[in-house]
C-alpha cells in the first residue's frame, strides 16, 4: 500500500500553514517554496481542505491561508480524509464487495481491521503534534519536510 501525493502534501501544506500563520494569512508562493510543491497543485488540494472547515482562505495583496481551527483539534486523520477519501485498504472494506456475499467474505474482517488500525494512529496524531515535532527539529537544525 502506498499513499498518494495528495495525502502527503496536504499534511506538509497545512504543516507550512500552521508554522508561518502567526505573521498573518500564508500566501501560496509560501507554501511552494517552502514544501517544493507547484502553487497549481497547491491549489488543487488546498479546495477539498477548505470544503471540509480545515483551512481557510483569504483574497487580496495580503491574503494567503489560515488554518481554521486550532492545530490541536486537526488530526492527520482529518486531513488524510480531507484530501484522499476514506483512509481504508480494501474497497471492500466499505461495503463495496464485489462477488460473494459480503456477510460470508472471509478475509473481509482483516481489511476492516486492518483499516481501523490505521483510522485509530492517524486519529491520535494532532497537526499541534507535528508543529511541536518540527520546533524540535528546527532547534536541533536537522529540519527537513520534502518527502
Amino acid at each position: 500500500m502506498k499513499m498518494s501525493t495528495k495525502g502527503r502534501y496536504a499534511v506538509r501544506i497545512l504543516l507550512s500553514i500552521g508554522r508561518y500563520q502567526k505573521n498573518g494569512p500564508v500566501p501560496k508562493k509560501v507554501i511552494a517554496a517552502e514544501e517544493c510543491i507547484s502553487a497549481d497543485y497547491i491549489e488543487q488540494i488546498i479546495v477539498p481542505l477548505k470544503n471540509e472547515g480545515l483551512v481557510v482562505g483569504l483574497r487580496g495583496v495580503k491574503g494567503g491561508f489560515q488554518l481554521a481551527k486550532d492545530p490541536s483539534q486537526i488530526t492527520v486523520y482529518d486531513i488524510l480524509c480531507a484530501s484522499e477519501g476514506d483512509v481504508i485498504l480494501v474497497d471492500c472494506a466499505r461495503n463495496d464487495c464485489k462477488g460473494l456475499d459480503k456477510n460470508i467474505c472471509v478475509t473481509r474482517p482483516v481489511w476492516e481491521g486492518a483499516s481501523k488500525v490505521l483510522e485509530d494512529y492517524f486519529s491520535k496524531i494532532t497537526l499541534k503534534d507535528l508543529l511541536n515535532r518540527s520546533e524540535e527539529f528546527e532547534q536541533a537544525g536537522v529540519i527537513s519536510y520534502a518527502i
